[in-house]
């Protein structure tokens, strides 16, 4: 009876570690990252025949922003997509950010709101002083 208790003070004990690392892998580990510029998304329309009508219609009730942002040695642009052609303000010029990247997400932390997720679509890695600095 004593060695089954042991054991059971064993496995709990094991269970509440396993527990507290699987809540750290959890903290979302966020960057300072620099807004560099804000541009409205237009899309290209591509006329696959003869005819303009033929060219796909825009989406009216969707806006779009790219906002590209300087972190670390890169920069990064993020699509943000709204129902309103509404930016967030930590989407100006030369403010400063919290974000995470993803392979193909940059999550930025807003302040009393709900993190925004932006596709990426294009980075730019910066070579040469800034790949010394990292070393």
């Amino acid at each position: 009876m004593k060695k089954i208790s042991i054991v059971i003070a064993v496995l709990a004990a094991m269970l509440a570690v396993i527990n507290a690392s699987a809540k750290e892998s959890k903290i979302r580990q966020y960057f300072e990252g620099t807004v560099v510029r804000v541009d409205k998304y237009e899309p290209q329309q591509v006329v696959a025949g003869q005819n303009p009508s033929d060219a796909p219609l825009a989406d009216p009730e969707t806006f779009a922003y790219d906002v590209a942002v300087h972190v670390n040695c890169g920069t990064y642009v993020g699509r943000y997509q709204s129902w309103y052609d509404y930016v967030p303000s930590v989407f100006a010029a030369d403010r400063k950010i919290q974000l995470r990247l993803t392979r193909s997400v940059m999550y930025v932390n807003v302040p009393n709101e709900k993190e925004l997720e932006l596709s990426i679509v294009s980075k730019h890695i910066e070579r040469g002083p800034c790949e010394i600095a990292k070393r």
